[in-house]
């Protein structure tokens, strides 16, 4: 096998990982609304976990089945955007190309969103944050996998030529 396939094939088996990882975080989050024993029987601690990275407003968070998601609609949308992105990057052949624009233009409508509810010229809503949290998920998660692989990349090209 020749060292560009084995780099390709490194990169997707890291972005699958990715993925997965990103898809456990999802279902934790969403974890009240499925009706499973062993997930209500950590809900304490999912619900602690989940306390380190966002509010838990819960007239700021969605429900269902008589549960609320353990973090609010913004980071809802934020970790949906991260998690459907590390599903599209799965995608063979996609070249990231990060450019700084771009995470300024997905940024925007998050922070206007946010200096505009709490300068009180609109009331809060759930599926602008989720919408504006799915845009900036999404792009950030894009920068964060670009530096990761860039430096997993230099690091491996390293180790190849000692």
């Amino acid at each position: 096998m020749d060292s560009s396939n084995k780099n390709i094939r490194l990169k997707f088996l890291f972005r699958f990982l990715i993925f997965i990882l990103t898809l456990i975080w999802f279902t934790g989050l969403v974890s009240p609304c499925i009706n499973n024993n062993y997930l209500h029987s950590i809900y304490p601690y999912l619900k602690l976990g989940y306390s380190t990275v966002c509010h838990q407003n819960v007239h700021k968070s969605f429900a269902c089945n008589d549960g609320m998601f353990l973090v609010c609609a913004r980071c809802t949308g934020i970790y949906f955007g991260v998690l459907i992105t590390s599903l599209i990057v799965l995608i063979p052949i996609i070249k990231i190309k990060i450019k700084t624009r771009y995470l300024i233009v997905f940024s925007f409508p998050m922070l206007a969103d946010v200096i505009f509810y709490s300068l009180g010229l609109y009331e809060y809503s759930k599926i602008i944050a989720a919408i504006t949290g799915v845009l900036f998920g999404s792009t950030v998660f894009l920068y964060i996998l670009d530096a990761i692989e860039n430096s997993l990349y230099k690091k491996l090209i390293k180790g190849n030529n000692n």
